[in-house]
């Protein structure tokens, strides 16, 4: 999804990178209270390579297969270790938006765009909507991959529209 979303971008000349955190080293938001007091986490590890990036980017899309109603644990650690940002002064995207799978035919998204949203909202960027593509156990990965495509597309015709 994510891969194919960004292709349907580059379509505008967008540039994006791609980050899987599943992949990386990110441990749990500790609650220690130093970002309130340094703008910093204590904690050192993959997710300063998200700290780096948000600032200069234009667009954050988050992602995640949906797991009993809510987001996975993974995007859920990333989000809550963003709570640095809140006392951090500086730029932000300016638009946000969400990939959300589910492997059964009717999966329960409420949550997650529930969730999904108040990070943007906190994180002060706009928020353009998200695409849920259900039943992703039974979808081949073309048609899945093609959907992502499309959405990528318009989020790009909408952004490219606001640079002229």
């Amino acid at each position: 999804m994510c891969r194919s979303f960004a292709k349907g971008l580059a379509v505008h000349d967008i540039h994006s990178e791609v980050f899987f955190p599943i992949d990386m080293d990110i441990a749990h938001c500790t609650g220690c209270g130093s970002c309130s007091e340094n703008g910093k986490c204590n904690i050192s590890d993959d997710m300063d390579i998200f700290y780096m990036t948000f600032g200069g980017c234009d667009l954050l899309v988050l992602a995640t297969p949906i797991h009993f109603s809510g987001p996975s644990s993974v995007i859920k650690t990333v989000i809550d270790r963003f709570q640095t940002i809140w006392f951090r002064k500086g730029r932000h995207p300016a638009f946000s938006a969400a990939l959300l799978s589910g492997g059964g035919p009717s999966p329960d998204y409420k949550s997650t765009i529930s969730i999904f949203k108040a990070f943007s909202a906190t994180a002060e960027t706009e928020w353009l909507g998200y695409l849920a593509i259900p039943n992703t156990d039974e979808k081949r990965i073309q048609d899945v991959s093609e959907l992502s495509f499309g959405y990528g597309k318009d989020i790009g015709r909408a952004l490219f529209s606001d640079r002229q």
